[in-house]
């Protein structure tokens, strides 16, 4: 039979080995982050808080188009975290003009879901992959016109708010050592 000091030496010790492996595998496996803004939206909205795999894929080949991930670029000399979505992939052409998307040649294909605070929800399909975006028609933010091929180990990324987004058609595809995690 256990003693009192006993069972709250086990409780203690209990405590001390859960908070560790608590710790441990936030700072090597799994990161957390708040979304400033609405970039994401309707994904995720301004103030959600999401999990991620840190360092997710073992090379470029394993990253998938739709995957919502959180890469680093370096802006004005300071290092900003960004979480946008995975559209095209290494050797994919991408055109992008106001709401229009065209991958490899084929119109993105998008359904109508409605309309929320103000903004046009749709169903967009690139493949087998479907995700929401938002799309305000009235918005004086339009992100400028892009043609691009993406490189090997490069990868081209949106915000799923498509008038709402500072990404890949502002500063051009990312490069995969960027990629510091994935949404789980």
């Amino acid at each position: 039979m256990l003693t009192t000091s006993k069972a709250k030496q086990i409780v203690a010790w209990s405590i001390i080995a859960v908070l560790l492996a608590f710790f441990t595998i936030k700072a090597f496996f799994v990161g957390y982050y708040r979304i400033p803004q609405n970039g994401m939206y309707p994904t995720l909205p301004a103030g959600s808080i999401f999990f991620t795999a840190k360092h997710p894929y073992s090379d470029s080949s394993r990253v998938k188009r739709g995957d919502i991930i959180v890469f680093v670029r370096e802006q004005n000399g300071q290092r900003y975290n960004y979480i946008w979505r995975v559209v095209a992939l290494p050797g994919d052409k991408v055109e992008a003009s106001g709401e229009s998307l065209v991958i490899n040649g084929r119109q993105v294909q998008r359904e109508r879901i409605g309309d929320t605070d103000g903004k046009t929800i749709f169903r967009e399909h690139i493949g087998d992959v479907s995700y929401q975006i938002a799309i305000d028609p009235s918005s004086p933010n339009h992100p400028p016109d892009t043609s691009v091929t993406v490189l090997p180990d490069e990868f081209f990324v949106m915000g799923d708010n498509r008038f709402n987004a500072f990404d890949s058609r502002n500063f051009g595809p990312i490069s995969f050592n960027s990629i510091i995690g994935k949404k789980l």
